[in-house]
């Protein structure tokens, strides 16, 4: 998946995925250089990648290095902002629109610091996925309560170790191979014309444009804790899991407005993929650095969730069952991206979709819980880390619509919309998250 996410930040198609959090210190202090630069010293130190940069080959299709870098500055990796007005909408998106040289003396992610608390983290995909983003702000957390006052006032210069390393990929850890049925499933795909799949009748939003654009626009919302505690609790009563619970509640909501606005003539039902943290087989811990994801599609039938309907609790609990029993299967989609990869279709695969029909309409990313260890939760901490969002670019070829939800250290969840410009009408996106509010309201009642 590293090779792939390099690729493809290459072609223009992706930049990075970003993450936000509020730093909060029991003694009023701020966020400065001299309080910050000790604790990303302590993190660069722990996390080889942090130190890593990507050489890429001669030409597009060549493998490319991860190599060690000798120093970083953290005054050129590192920016502070003073603006009230700013909103997290556009701290987000403006990171995601600017995506990483490779081949420099610069590392592979940045840092924004706005008024003092707020933390925006922004890091190269081949280097981190979704659960990555949170280690860095579970790392910076830590490291921030543990670095002692003797310890602040280090130089904007960080020596990396000759022994730092960082995470294999996936298949240094699991098997990634593609199985018979896998194999099978792939040449009809291949091979079976494109009208006659099922996705040709699947609503996946506007054509992928015919050149690269990063534009993408993010709103952030949440869900307090409150309210999640008794999502989880209807859940628990329904035999099923937030994940189904969203897909679902999201995908009627499209489909009625979908249905409303006449957009789904000759389409029958929604593409939608589900992200699949691959750690659970890899056995990489949450608080580690690495790009362990899969992904799983689905179609959903274009079914309206009516204003006054109950919540189709049957379906949500079919597809938690289904979501379950195809995680193992996910591991494939290395093994079918290492073949393209390795002989060279990759690059053409992805250019070739430009100008095409999109490969899918709706994700859903939901990393759960936030990790914390026992010196995060001591009640004596010297900084509280709240309202965390995350958010990802795979603006280009990606789904219409991205969902993206994170724990945060204090029990809200927050979610992410984002969408790239073109990719859905701006109406549409904005509509959508206003009627999926009033909706999640109207379940709970």
């Amino acid at each position: 998946m590293e090779w792939h996410h390099v690729l493809v930040s290459q072609l223009g198609f992706d930049s990075c995925p970003v993450t936000l959090g509020e730093y909060v210190s029991t003694t009023g202090s701020t966020l400065t250089k001299e309080t910050l630069y000790p604790a990303l010293h302590t993190m660069i130190q722990k996390h080889g990648a942090l130190g890593m940069q990507i050489l890429p080959g001669t030409t597009i299709k060549a493998v490319p290095k991860y190599v060690r870098l000798h120093e970083i500055d953290l005054d050129a990796a590192v920016e502070f902002l003073q603006d009230d007005s700013v909103s997290k909408d556009d701290l987000l998106s403006s990171q995601l629109e600017r995506p990483f040289t490779l081949g420099t003396n610069a590392p592979l992610w940045r840092v924004t610091v706005v008024n003092g608390r707020i933390v925006v983290f922004a890091i190269h995909h081949g280097l981190a996925d979704g659960q990555s983003v949170r280690a860095l702000h579970a790392a910076l957390w830590s490291a921030l309560n543990s670095v002692s006052a003797d310890e602040e006032g280090y130089g904007s210069k960080v020596t990396i170790s000759a022994n730092s390393s960082i995470v294999d990929s996936a298949e240094a850890y699991t098997d990634i191979s593609i199985s018979l049925s896998g194999f099978i499933f792939l040449l009809r795909t291949l091979f079976t014309p494109k009208k006659l799949q099922e996705g040709a009748t699947a609503w996946t939003g506007n054509p992928v444009p015919k050149a690269p654009i990063l534009d993408i626009a993010v709103r952030c919302r949440q869900i307090p804790a409150e309210q999640m505690a008794e999502i989880l609790k209807r859940c628990r009563d329904h035999k099923t899991t937030v994940t189904p619970f969203l897909h679902v509640l999201l995908a009627g909501v499209l489909s009625r407005l979908l249905v409303e606005r006449k957009l789904n003539k000759k389409l029958k039902t929604i593409a939608v993929t589900t992200p699949v943290s691959l750690r659970r087989f890899t056995g990489v811990s949450d608080f580690e650095l690495c790009d362990h994801v899969s992904i799983a599609y689905h179609f959903f039938p274009i079914a309206p969730f009516g204003v006054n309907e109950p919540f189709p609790w049957d379906a949500a609990r079919k597809l938690g069952k289904d979501l379950h029993e195809s995680l193992p299967k996910t591991r494939e989609l290395f093994g079918v991206l290492r073949i393209m990869l390795r002989r060279g279709v990759a690059d053409t695969h992805w250019t070739e979709m430009l100008g095409k029909k999109r490969g899918a309409g709706l994700i859903q990313s939901n990393l759960g819980r936030f990790p914390m260890d026992e010196a995060q939760k001591a009640d004596d901490a010297k900084w509280r880390l709240e309202g965390v969002y995350f958010a990802q670019s795979d603006v280009v070829t990606g789904c219409a619509i991205k969902v993206n939800l994170t724990g945060s250290p204090e029990g809200s969840t927050n979610i992410t919309f984002s969408w790239g410009k073109g990719a859905v009408d701006e109406d549409l996106a904005e509509t959508f998250i206003k009627e999926v509010e009033a909706t999640l309201d109207r379940v709970l009642r």
